[in-house]
């Protein structure tokens, strides 16, 4: 079929989350049909990184746009009733590439990832015969509402009538959808929360977890250096709780009983919150790096401290695939697919969290058990090769068919003919 796919960020290189989303969709859109890529970006992409993108798709236009101009007009949406998402990704450009496309191609499918370009995609509205996608990932207008309640006036102020202006946004974008996708059925049910007739389907933010294997000949073993890591966008305002409230109450209990302990806090754009733990002893901040890879390979726990009911933490599925033993929140957990026993160890207070990543420091029987239910999880669950046959139950999925409750299809696993993105997947941004 021939598909446009459309995303509010240059799928590659797969840095963060949504980026890791949208470039495994890329991959399966691309295995078994025509794919046209419209795309915004605040970064010119490198000419190494297009020819990656325009390998898979027939053509690719992507849109890079000044931050100033791009708060601008986002400001303005929210002046005349509108949400500062659509106005920050409003672009006449991207529009009328829309139209062209249309009227010399003629798309069977239109793919659209998150709500941020559902009024891009209206410009296709009217279409008769088309197939229209909408990848939602996270519930973002839950986004919002969770960073009012956490918030100070006046940006609480602004933070709710951002998530007021995006449920509507959303509700719009749902209401023209043949089929809505979302991370898990968590995301699923809170979508239908909101929205009780919105067809909901699971489609997992995949990996290519052959990427994170050992070398060939070698163990796939936890490091013996006593380094927990954390990894993500370190300006991001979960992760910088996260590494807060870890460092307040997780971290002195851990180098009390281990005094020789590293901390690795692995990610792009560190707040002054975070770049303050480096002070400490024992503690590294790196900032952006390349490819995050050899770091977790160093990690001998990984831990993931967010709270809050956001989504999949892309983070942790990358660290399982590199089989890292893990210590996460019930709220981190509750985003995975796992079967029992889980692939990590789950605490909620900080001295059972400190007490699990001491043990893992300590115990190499169960790190090891750990490492390998992690990679297993993985493969199983979150692998890209499975990624194909749900993107293609999506694509097809008859208008007669709306489902009226989240579905989801059991991924198989890892296939490692799959082509690999860029050494950098990552790269502590998500």
């Amino acid at each position: 079929m021939r598909v446009l796919m459309l995303t509010p960020r240059f799928p590659y290189p797969p840095e963060r989350g949504d980026t890791l989303r949208s470039w495994g969709v890329l991959c399966a859109l691309a295995a078994r049909n025509e794919v046209w890529l419209a795309a915004l970006d605040r970064r010119r992409p490198t000419a190494e990184h297009v020819a990656k993108v325009r390998a898979l798709c027939r053509d690719v236009a992507v849109f890079t746009r000044w931050e100033g101009s791009a708060l601008l007009r986002g400001g303005l949406a929210l002046l005349t009733g509108h949400s500062l998402t659509s106005g920050y990704h409003g672009d006449p450009r991207l529009l009328a590439t829309i139209r062209r496309w249309q009227d010399t191609v003629g798309f069977d499918v239109l793919w659209t990832y998150s709500s941020a370009l559902a009024p891009a995609a209206a410009t296709l509205a009217g279409i008769a015969g088309l197939r229209r996608v909408l990848d939602l990932g996270d519930v973002d207008s839950a986004k919002w509402e969770a960073y009012a309640q956490r918030g100070l006036p006046p940006l609480r102020w602004l933070y709710h009538l951002e998530a007021r202006r995006v449920a509507r946004l959303e509700a719009e974008a749902v209401a023209a959808a043949d089929i809505c996708l979302l991370v898990n059925r968590r995301e699923c049910d809170k979508l239908r929360r909101r929205l009780p007739d919105a067809p909901t389907g699971v489609l997992p933010t995949a990996i290519d977890v052959q990427q994170f294997a050992a070398p060939p000949g070698a163990e796939l073993a936890p490091p013996r250096r006593p380094i927990v890591g954390m990894v993500g966008s370190m300006f991001y305002p979960p992760n910088v709780r996260a590494v807060n409230w870890f460092g307040r109450w997780v971290w002195p209990l851990v180098r009390r009983e281990l005094p020789d302990a590293q901390w690795w806090i692995v990610g792009n754009r560190p707040v002054r919150a975070v770049r303050r733990w480096a002070r400490q002893p024992g503690v590294l901040v790196t900032g952006y790096v390349s490819d995050v890879r050899p770091y977790l390979a160093q990690m001998r726990v990984f831990v993931n401290a967010v709270e809050g009911d956001i989504g999949v933490q892309s983070k942790l599925v990358v660290a399982l695939a590199s089989g890292r033993a893990a210590v996460v929140t019930p709220d981190v957990a509750a985003g995975i697919d796992y079967d029992d026993p889980p692939p990590f160890l789950i605490a909620r207070s900080a001295p059972a969290f400190a007490e699990a990543v001491i043990r893992l420091l300590r115990d190499e029987p169960l790190a090891r058990s750990l490492s390998g239910r992690a990679r297993a999880a993985a493969l199983a669950r979150y692998g890209l090769a499975g990624q194909i046959e749900l993107v293609e139950r999506w694509l097809r999925f008859g208008q007669g068919d709306r489902p009226r409750q989240a579905a989801s299809v059991p991924l198989p696993a890892q296939d490692s003919s799959w082509p690999a993105p860029l050494a950098g997947c990552m790269a502590g941004r998500s």
